[in-house]
C-alpha cells in the first residue's frame, strides 16, 4: 500500500511539471513596470548622449569658424601697404585722378586740396587701411556706393545692422623686374623716365595686364613713382600728367614693377544676413567684398566690430573708433595731432597714422541646439558691450538677429600693421 502510494504521488508530481502555469496579473505589471524603467532609462541616456553630441559638434564648428575668420583678416590687414624690401616709403604721384584707378575710389588717393599743378605729390599711405564704424543703420564716415555695399537691414542679403565694415588694400603678387631699356635711353632730357622694359624671369609668362592709361607703381627699397602707361610690347612708356612727368629712377635688382589697376586689391570685410529655414534674419555671414566681387567665407559671424591704434605727437597711445579717426579725435572728443612723415610739423591724425587694428567678432553655433534645461544655457560674453554675461532674448542687441538656441563666443585679435604707421 506504501508502494502505491508513493507512485501516485510520484506520478501527479511529473503530471504537475508537465502542465504550463502562466503569470499572474501582479507578476506582468511589475514586469512591464521594470520594463519601462529600463526604456525609459535608454532613452534618457540616448538623448543626452546625442544632445551633447550635438553640442560638441557646434561648438567644434564655432571654433573653427572663429578662427578661419580672424585669420582671413588678419592676413590681409599684415599684408596692407606693402612694398619692395618691406619699405615704408610714400610713392610720388603724377597720374592725373588716381581714385579712379583704385576700387572704391578713395578719395585720399588723389593730391590734397589746393596742391600746386606740375608738382608730383606723396601717396596717402592711408588709401591701405580705412574703416567705418555703424551703429544700427548709419555708419561713420558714411558709406559711399563706389563701396559697392548692400544696404543694412535684415532680409537676405542685406548688410548687418550695427557691425562695423573694414577696407583693405594691398598689392597682389611680387610685380616684375624692370630694367632701363637699353634701345631707349632711359633718361630724357631733364632727367625725366623714357621707358621701362620689363625683364621676363624663366617662368614668367607675358604680362597680360597694363592695357591702354593703366597706371602703373615703380619702387625700389628707396622711393617710388605712380604714373600711367602707354605699353608697346614689353615696354612702357611713362605719360606726363597733371603732376608732371616721372623722374629718372634708379632701378637696381630690388626695382618691382606693379599695374596699380590689376594688382591693387580691395578688400572690404562686412556682415551679411543670410535667410535659413525660412526665418528673416535667421542667419549672418562674414563677407570679404574683392575688387567688387563679394565672396561668402564663413558662416555665424553675427557681431564685427573694429578699433584703430595710433600715437598722437605728444606720445600717447589711443585706440579709436572709425569715427573717432576719421574726425580726429580721441574718445573724450578732444582733437589729436599726429607727426608728419617729416617728423617736425604737426596734422590732424588719420588713417595713415594707424599703426594696429584691434578685431573683435561674435560667432554663433549656427543651428539651434537641443533644448537645455538650465537657467542661462545661452548666456555669452561679448567685450564691446562690457565684461557683464548677457542672457539674450528673442532679438540680440545692436543687430536685431533672433537669438536662437545657440551658444556664441567672442573672438579676439590685435593685429600690428608692419608696412603702415610710419
Amino acid at each position: 500500500m506504501k508502494l502505491l502510494a508513493s507512485r501516485s504521488k510520484a506520478l501527479r508530481w511529473r503530471r504537475d511539471l508537465g502542465t504550463p502555469r502562466g503569470f499572474s496579473i501582479v507578476e506582468l505589471m511589475i514586469a512591464m513596470v521594470l520594463g519601462l524603467l529600463l526604456v525609459e532609462g535608454i532613452l534618457v541616456l540616448f538623448s543626452e548622449t546625442n544632445r551633447v553630441n550635438a553640442t560638441q559638434a557646434a561648438l567644434s564648428r564655432l571654433q573653427e569658424n572663429g578662427r578661419i575668420a580672424l585669420g582671413l583678416i588678419a592676413e590681409d590687414l599684415r599684408l596692407a601697404g606693402q612694398l619692395p624690401c618691406g619699405s615704408r616709403i610714400r610713392p610720388l604721384v603724377f597720374a592725373d585722378a588716381l581714385a579712379n584707378h583704385i576700387a572704391g575710389t578713395p578719395g585720399a588717393a588723389n593730391a590734397p586740396q589746393g596742391w600746386a599743378a606740375g608738382t608730383s605729390y606723396p601717396l596717402d599711405r592711408g588709401i591701405f587701411i580705412s574703416g567705418n564704424r555703424c551703429v544700427d543703420e548709419t555708419c561713420t564716415p558714411e558709406l559711399v556706393p563706389s563701396q559697392g555695399l548692400p544696404r543694412a537691414g535684415l532680409a537676405d542679403g542685406d548688410r548687418v545692422p550695427g557691425t562695423d565694415v573694414l577696407t583693405v588694400r594691398h598689392l597682389q603678387g611680387s610685380g616684375w623686374a624692370a630694367r632701363a631699356d637699353d634701345s631707349v635711353p632711359a633718361c630724357r632730357e631733364g632727367e625725366t623716365m623714357g621707358s621701362i622694359a620689363i625683364r621676363k624671369l624663366p617662368g614668367d609668362s607675358l604680362p597680360a595686364q597694363f592695357d591702354a592709361s593703366h597706371v602703373a607703381l615703380l619702387a625700389n627699397c628707396s622711393m617710388g613713382e605712380v604714373f600711367k602707361v602707354a605699353r608697346h610690347g614689353d615696354t612702357l612708356q611713362p605719360l606726363p600728367g597733371d603732376f608732371g612727368a616721372p623722374s629718372c629712377l634708379a632701378i637696381d635688382s630690388q626695382t618691382r614693377l606693379f599695374d596699380l589697376d590689376a594688382q591693387l586689391q580691395t578688400s572690404l570685410y562686412y556682415l551679411e544676413t543670410k535667410a535659413r529655414e525660412g526665418v528673416r534674419g535667421r542667419g549672418a555671414v562674414l563677407m570679404r567684398r574683392t575688387n567688387g566681387v563679394a565672396n561668402e567665407l564663413v558662416e555665424g559671424v553675427e557681431r564685427l566690430d573694429f578699433r584703430y591704434s595710433l600715437v598722437d605727437s605728444a606720445g600717447a597711445a589711443h585706440w579709436l573708433t572709425a569715427a573717432e579717426v576719421d574726425r580726429a579725435t580721441a574718445s573724450d572728443g578732444a582733437q589729436l595731432q599726429c607727426k608728419t612723415s617729416e617728423g617736425a610739423a604737426m596734422k590732424p591724425c588719420s588713417w595713415s597714422d594707424v599703426d594696429a587694428v584691434d578685431i573683435s567678432m561674435l560667432a554663433n553655433t549656427v543651428e539651434d541646439l537641443p533644448a537645455d534645461p538650465s537657467a542661462h544655457a545661452w548666456d555669452y560674453r561679448y567685450s564691446v558691450d562690457g565684461d557683464q554675461a548677457r542672457s539674450p532674448s528673442t532679438a540680440m542687441p545692436a543687430t536685431g538677429l533672433p537669438a536662437g538656441r545657440m551658444l556664441r563666443r567672442e573672438f579676439h585679435s590685435v593685429v600690428a600693421l608692419r608696412n603702415l604707421g610710419a
